[in-house]
């Protein structure tokens, strides 16, 4: 295809990414990510669509041109041009070509390209209705690749050949896909992880010579890139070798100038990565490793419970004990398929946001410690008043108090790393205490990873769809309870959805009265 009408569409999808067209963040949600398989889907059939139009325009133009050579050669050939043009109909033709159908069958409709504004209005329709990435949502993606590499041990090369976590996919990346991410971690200023993805696709484009029809310029661009990182990791010696190694296969390369930069600045820091003290734990029970622990005498069982509430008795709670003091346990089957169903048809109702991270006086901000969408769920509906029945029985709390269900979805590496779900300080005002307990109800199963962890009482729980977890935020004396710190780790495979319901401790002071001593002192070592 020509240039002219590749460079059409380009210009489209230009527009597209430096003039708005997001409605919404996407990489976040697993969920949302459907909506761009929806206009990727309509932008292909809508260029195919355009580029048939233009191929049959380029078809016409050529037919034309052909007819035009031939009477023009034939005009050339002639020994007398005042001859031929002294004939009427040769001057009326010749004229009648010039003044209109070149007008009129090629300059205007090429200055006009019906086709191309076609295209670029039902696209900005399709961008309008479902929305459109920006440049922020790559960097987004990238950053959950690595981060998924951090928590889990993945290596590069694992990664880039679509090894995840032992499970080979068929989703091999190519080496300018491992170069691009290269590229993001170098912008991002994750410099040793932009390393490996840079190497990764270096060892990849040079493992297969003569694909690529300028491979010497990749080669040395991934090189000049690696130099660059070399120096801000505080490895000047490699950088510069790097540089060497372009420059004495290529004195005119533009990296002379890369390394007039280098030697004009102080190298870096080799960069040590200073972990928060809650880490270690955290990316050990995501890979589903305990430490060890002593036996309590109190082995944990499940068991059946029909006298926790009488709307169990024909269909006892599945109970699954995870933890003693705190408890933390497991219900399993508590909804059905269809209630499931119901839970997202009322959500799709809804507009899911980006969801963000609890601050003073109950203001939120984003941030990457927490990757995923939610939306917030009334009682009104037959299915959110069935559950609201459902967990008022379970817990045995009121929920008048209870905030709505909180529908959240993760996308790409989406996480929640450790935190409490008590606010302790600054309570939003209009919460009638703080939230004294946790509902979680997991809405899916999910392929890799994901798990549910509890930091500092050595809890993994892996997603089971149907399944709710359920916990106490705060001691009987309404203190807080330090010890039920938790995570969602990274989502490696798949996608994951939950169900978030917390009960306030306004109303419950009959529900679940104080001891006659304060049971606070059992978190005092879990504080830090």
């Amino acid at each position: 295809m020509s240039h002219f009408n590749w460079s059409s569409v380009l210009g489209i999808f230009l527009h597209l990414i430096f003039n708005g067209g997001v409605h919404a963040e996407f990489y976040s949600s697993a969920d949302a990510m459907q909506d761009l398989v929806q206009v990727e889907r309509e932008i292909l059939n809508a260029t195919r669509s355009y580029l048939e139009e233009q191929q049959k325009q380029l078809d016409f133009y050529r037919k034309f041109l052909e007819q035009i050579k031939e009477e023009h050669d034939w005009v050339v050939e002639q020994t007398d041009l005042n001859e031929y043009l002294g004939h009427p109909l040769h001057a009326f033709r010749l004229i009648k070509r010039l003044v209109q159908d070149w007008d009129e069958l090629v300059f205007d409709p090429i200055v006009s390209n019906a086709p191309r504004e076609e295209l670029r209005e039902f696209v900005d329709s399709v961008v309008n209705e479902l929305g459109y990435p920006n440049p922020s949502e790559l960097h987004g993606a990238v950053k959950g690749i690595a981060r998924l590499q951090k928590v889990y041990n993945l290596t590069t090369t694992d990664v880039a050949d679509g090894l995840i976590d032992g499970v080979l996919y068929d989703s091999e990346l190519s080496w300018r896909e491992c170069y691009e991410i290269g590229v993001v971690l170098f912008d991002l200023g994750e410099y040793q992880r932009s390393l490996e993805w840079l190497q990764v696709a270096f060892v990849i484009l040079r493992a297969n010579p003569g694909q690529e029809e300028n491979e010497n310029f990749y080669l040395s661009d991934i090189k000049e890139y690696a130099a660059l990182a070399n120096l801000e990791l505080g490895n000047s010696e490699r950088s510069e070798r790097l540089l060497n190694q372009i420059l004495e296969k290529e004195p005119t390369n533009t990296s002379h100038l890369t390394r007039k930069y280098i030697e004009a600045r102080k190298p870096g820091k080799s960069s040590e990565v200073n972990n928060p003290s809650w880490y270690a734990n955290y990316t050990r029970l995501c890979q589903g490793k305990k430490l060890p622990e002593e036996s309590t005498g109190r082995p944990l069982s499940c068991y059946l419970d029909g006298r926790t509430n009488p709307y169990f008795v024909l269909a006892p709670l599945q109970v699954e004990p995870v933890h003693l003091d705190p408890d933390i346990n497991v219900y399993h089957r508590m909804l059905s398929q269809q209630q499931i169903n119901s839970i997202f048809e009322e959500a799709d109702k809804l507009t899911m946001y980006r969801s963000a991270v609890a601050g003073n006086a109950g203001k939120s901000t984003v941030a990457d410690l927490r990757v995923s969408q939610q939306t917030w769920l009334n009682y009104t509906s037959p299915i959110m008043k069935s559950i609201s029945r459902i967990i008022q029985f379970v817990s045995g709390f009121d929920i008048a108090g209870a905030e709505f269900m909180q529908v959240a979805n993760y996308g790409v590496g989406g996480q929640y790393e450790p935190h409490p779900d008590y606010f302790e300080f600054n309570l939003p005002q209009q919460f009638q205490g703080d939230r004294i307990s946790t509902s979680m109800f997991y809405l899916s199963n999910v392929e890799q990873g994901g798990y549910t962890v509890f930091t500092k009482l050595n809890v993994f729980l892996p997603p089971i769809q149907g399944a709710m977890v359920m916990w106490h935020n705060l001691h009987r004396s309404l203190d807080v309870d330090a010890r039920t710190l938790h995570a969602g780790c990274p989502v490696l495979v798949g996608s994951k959805r939950i169900g978030n319901i917390w009960m306030h401790s306004g109303f419950q002071e009959f529900r679940r009265p104080c001891n006659l001593t304060s049971d606070s002192y059992k978190s005092a070592a879990y504080r830090n």
